[in-house]
């Protein structure tokens, strides 16, 4: 392969990730994420009042989060019915494995820190660990912005230590901000896509 054949491959590279990305910008996933915003802050406030309020048994919280996750995949599946993206590609399964991923690593801190039998939560700070990793693999994958939200989390986890009591608190307004303003950036970009109808040709 000469010089101008390998440019010219990276150049088809970029315009598959670009219409990778502007496809799934077409879905509802700016609209999807707004609203989680709202429900997963809840979660975290009503987090923060079973704590306050004592309760040290996981079954309240087990309840609490069985409903924000199990509104949250419905609502997923409901507001994206219907909708197709040229490139379902690897950008998309790729920022499901992410998130998929943290939920899991959530569950998993909260049974070790229920396990520990610690009277002080560490999984606030942690759970700004888990966002900083997620924020940072978007950033590989979606744009260098996403860089900055990670580092943001990351000096918010050492925030968190320093507020054990009040951390829940913090995180739902945190994460009611960032979630939120993620969603009407991605949402702005679904309809200035559309605005645009601009043809082009399919690469995948």
């Amino acid at each position: 392969m000469n010089r101008d054949e390998a440019n010219q491959a990276l150049e088809l590279i970029r315009r598959v990730v670009s219409q990778a990305r502007d496809d799934s910008a077409l879905q509802n996933w700016g609209v999807i994420w707004m609203l989680h915003g709202f429900t997963n802050a809840a979660g975290f406030a009503g987090t923060q009042w079973l704590w306050t309020g004592g309760h040290r048994t996981p079954q309240a919280y087990v309840v609490l989060w069985a409903l924000v996750l199990g509104f949250n995949i419905v609502t997923i599946f409901l507001l994206k019915r219907g909708q197709t993206a040229g490139a379902r590609s690897f950008i998309e399964r790729q920022i499901w494995a992410i998130w998929s991923t943290f939920v899991g690593g959530m569950v998993l801190v909260a049974i070790c820190n229920w396990l520990l039998g610690l009277d002080r939560l560490f999984m606030p700070a942690m759970s700004c660990v888990l966002f900083a990793t997620a924020f940072s693999m978007m950033g590989a994958l979606m744009g260098r912005v996403w860089f900055a939200v990670a580092a943001f989390f990351a000096v918010m986890a050492l925030v968190m230590t320093r507020l054990p009591d009040h951390a829940y608190g913090l995180l739902a307004g945190l994460w009611l901000v960032v979630q939120c303003g993620g969603g009407l950036a991605l949402h702005r970009a679904r309809l200035r896509r559309l605005a645009s109808q601009r043809p082009e040709a399919r690469l995948v």
